[in-house]
C-alpha cells in the first residue's frame, strides 16, 4: 500500500463568462485511512449488535402465549373436570406452537450475529 492515500475534489466555479473546473487534491495519511475503515467497520459491527438485539427480544413474547395457553387450559379444567382430558391435547399444541415461535426469533438472532456480519 501507498504511504498515502490521494483524493481528488473536483468543484465547478462560475468566472465571469465560463464555468472552470478547479481540482484539489487532499492528502490522507496511512493512520486517517485506518481510523476510517475501523469507525466504517465498527459502524456495521454496531448495527449487526442492535439488529440481533432486537431480533432476540422476540424471544420472550412467546412466554406470555405458553402462559395465557396453560392458564386457559387451567381455567377450563377448573370449570368442566371431565373435560379436561380432551382439552390437554390443544392446551399442548399452543404450548408447542408458541414455543417453535421462539425459537425461530432465536435462530434468526443469531443467524444475523454470526451469518450476516
Amino acid at each position: 500500500l501507498a504511504p498515502f492515500l490521494r483524493i481528488q475534489r473536483f468543484q465547478m466555479q462560475r468566472s465571469a463568462s465560463r464555468i472552470v473546473k478547479t481540482t484539489s487534491q487532499v492528502v490522507l495519511s496511512r493512520p486517517q485511512v485506518r481510523n476510517a475503515a475501523i469507525a466504517y467497520e465498527v459502524t456495521v459491527n454496531g448495527a449487526n449488535l442492535i439488529g440481533a438485539g432486537m431480533a432476540a427480544s422476540g424471544v420472550g413474547v412467546p412466554a406470555i402465549g405458553v402462559a395465557m395457553c396453560f392458564s386457559s387450559y387451567m381455567l377450563a379444567a377448573a370449570r368442566q373436570p371431565n373435560m379436561s382430558a380432551k382439552l390437554l391435547p390443544y392446551c399442548i399444541l399452543g404450548f408447542a406452537l408458541s414455543e417453535a415461535l421462539a425459537l425461530f426469533t432465536l435462530l434468526i438472532a443469531l443467524l444475523e450475529l454470526f451469518v450476516f456480519s
